[in-house]
């Protein structure tokens, strides 16, 4: 028997009464009921409510109405619901919640088909979310819920009802997607606040009586034709609830005992032999507790990494960005083995640089001409010469950080060895200030050759920053550059050109683009592009052949698969997890979680509002003793899974109750167990 099972109940933090509260005439859990019932592939509707007094409303409305119910649990939601589904005899159970009165009978016959057209024990539109939020259907076997209720020990997976069959392994979970991805949107048609109810009482006052149940599509037609709308509960956080009951679970995630003694050794023999102990500082020892966190790793798969000592963690560092897909992703490896087999370093050129230049001016809104390097800073730096040689100018105006080279890195606080006379050649604008920018084109009228800029860091633009850019970029007879070493292949296929719809002169992309691989690419007009042909840019391995196939198999997974709604959810929970466990742990004022859901980063401050480098310590050393590679923020790729999140979730609990511990001590340096971390560019 298929049977469908609405959670509803009078409590509610932010609404109570929620369930019954009117919409257009009929309290809100009629609509759902009505709209639920229209699913073809449904034999039975139950509701299941709680067994308190409080919640005596409900069984009586539903006895009124000829609704069948169920009274349990209010506490343990999960044991109340498997209470529902096992009086009815339910084989197959489709969970729905009270507060989802748009809920789209459509939406859960397709739900349904796919859980009966394969072998799954849970499938969901919430796997991705690409639906509006309050479409939300959930399918599954009830020996998979039998199995949750007799196993799930912690008080979020008993206030849950499926979080323990999503994130524990051995449960076989299928996902089911829009046909249009809506997760940018962030529609939410759920009711959890007074403004939630405001908006979709507005939708069924314009679409009730239109149709006999008026469906998705019908809502979007109407939220085009009127936008205001959905400005009326924007800025919500999707499950917050869930959140919440992490934190005020009394469950907390335990250190676990590892050895560090290869780790130290390798690091020894690294002192006397290579400055800084590595080739990137940003993943050396400066940067990590020591004595807390690994010093060297040995091996990775997916989203794990083992260091030197057999100590395994969840990454979520990736790399610094690059691997997108997952650490040794089955299609990239077996690729680059193969070309590997074929040659690597040709004396001519390989002609899978013209198959992968192909595929870059498909999908790079600015790419009309392509050309390799390996690394970031190769790229920048190509797209500043070009520039000047185009623009017949020497200056530069730059935002963000792009890469080593002297053009640059001058304009830091690391410039020793960088002539002054370099260093002028640079100026400096800030993000979002328009006024900065135009500031550097008044003093310097006729100088500077281009804008290069990183399109996005870690705060989103406002007031159409870019296209004010590049308006002033091009009044001055300046080029613009994107520097999209981090944006691209990670924000969407085009990267940030694409996602914000600003299209530059030239832009530059890396990292992602090869899954680790090192290849990166300058992409831009065609007469700009042209002048490579002039200028000096030239690498022995710029045609890598490894490296080209490891970026087509890449592209190609990207081309497939739903990596970047994958990103942006995947990367939505942790973001908005990390700032609601902060808030319950009475930190929020000193650390938050910003950036795009792709790439998001921790902020940390003292009580004086300044960089916390001590908070930031002990949160990187309470997360790795958690088996959690990270900062506090998080670069995530596609084999990041539901129980990889779930597990970083956790770890920030813990960190996040200990950050609050060491700040109530007022002396939080005596909680670390090393030395703080050392920014890379330090203060001047």
């Amino acid at each position: 028997m298929i049977v469908a099972i609405i959670q509803a109940r009078m409590g509610s933090t932010r609404l109570p009464k929620k369930v019954l509260a009117d919409v257009v005439g009929r309290p809100m859990l009629w609509h759902v009921v009505n709209r639920v019932r229209q699913a073809r592939l449904l034999d039975k509707v139950l509701v299941a409510t709680s067994d308190k007094p409080s919640d005596d409303p409900v069984a009586e409305y539903c006895r009124k109405e000829g609704i069948e119910f169920f009274r349990g649990s209010e506490d343990d939601v999960l044991d109340r619901f498997y209470g529902a589904a096992k009086s009815v005899s339910a084989d197959t159970v489709i969970r729905i919640t009270a507060d989802c009165p748009l809920i789209d009978p459509t939406v859960i016959d397709k739900v349904i088909e796919k859980y009966q057209t394969g072998n799954y024990d849970y499938v969901s539109n919430v796997i991705i979310y690409n639906y509006p939020d309050g479409l939300d259907v959930e399918v599954f076997s009830f020996q998979a819920l039998e199995q949750a209720w007799r196993q799930a020990d912690s008080q979020t997976a008993r206030e849950h009802v499926t979080g323990y069959i999503i994130t524990q392994p051995g449960f076989r979970l299928g996902g089911v997607e829009n046909a249009t991805d809506l997760s940018q949107k962030h529609y939410r048609w759920t009711v959890d606040e007074p403004r939630d109810l405001v908006f979709v009482r507005q939708v069924y006052e314009a679409l009730n009586g239109a149709k006999p149940i008026f469906l998705l599509n019908d809502v979007l037609e109407l939220l085009a034709s009127r936008p205001e709308l959905t400005l009326i509960n924007q800025d919500t956080i999707r499950n917050e609830g869930y959140y919440i009951s992490m934190a005020r679970d009394k469950n907390t995630m335990e250190p676990v005992t590892r050895t560090l003694t290869q780790s130290q050794a390798w690091l020894n023999r690294a002192e006397r032999l290579i400055p800084s102990q590595t080739q990137t500082f940003s993943k050396g020892p400066s940067r990590f507790v020591q004595g807390v966190s690994p010093n060297y790793l040995d091996r990775a798969q997916g989203s794990h990494v083992w260091d030197v000592d057999g100590n395994e963690y969840i990454d979520f560092i990736m790399g610094l960005c690059p691997v997108i897909l997952g650490h040794n992703y089955p299609e990239v490896t077996e690729a680059v083995v193969n070309q590997i087999k074929q040659g690597v370093a040709f004396s001519l050129p390989h002609h899978l640089e013209v198959a992968l230049a192909e595929q870059l001016v498909d999908i790079i809104p600015c790419a009309e001409m392509v050309r390799y390097a390996k690394n970031g800073s190769d790229a920048t730096t190509g797209a500043v010469r070009v520039a000047r040689a185009y623009t017949g100018r020497e200056k530069i105006a730059c935002c963000g950080y792009h890469g080593w080279h002297d053009w640059y890195i001058g304009t830091t606080t690391r410039r020793l060895g960088i002539p002054k006379s370099t260093q002028a050649l640079t100026l400096t604008f800030e993000y979002n200030k328009i006024e900065t920018l135009e500031a550097l084109f008044a003093g310097h009228p006729g100088d500077i050759a281009a804008v290069i800029m990183e399109p996005v860091g870690v705060v989103e633009p406002e007031n159409d920053f870019l296209a004010r850019v590049k308006e002033v970029a091009h009044k001055n007879g300046a080029l613009l550059i994107f520097d999209e070493i981090v944006t691209g292949f990670r924000l969407s296929l085009g990267g940030a050109q694409e996602y914000f719809g600003v299209t530059p002169d030239l832009g530059c992309f890396g990292k992602a683009m090869a899954n680790g691989f090192p290849i990166s690419t300058v992409v831009g007009r065609k007469e700009i592009m042209a002048l490579f042909d002039e200028i000096f840019f030239s690498f022995t391995f710029g045609g890598d052949a490894a490296a080209l196939a490891a970026a087509l198999a890449t592209i190609k997974v990207m081309r497939e698969r739903n990596v970047f709604p994958h990103l942006w959810d995947q990367g939505q929970k942790i973001k908005d997890g990390y700032n609601v466990l902060a808030r319950e742990s009475g930190v929020a004022a000193y650390t938050r979680c910003v950036g795009l859901p792709p790439h998001t980063v921790a902020t940390f401050s003292d009580e004086d509002g300044a960089g916390g480098l001590v908070l930031a310590s002990l949160m990187q050393q309470e997360l790795i003793k958690r088996r959690v590679l990270a900062h506090g923020g998080a670069n995530l790729c596609y084999s990041h899974s539901n129980a990889d999140v779930e597990h970083y979730l956790l770890a920030l609990k813990a960190a996040l109750n200990y950050l609050a511990k060491a700040i109530d001590s007022k002396q939080p340096r005596t909680f670390l167990e090393g030395e703080p971390i050392k920014e890379v560019f330090r203060k001047p």
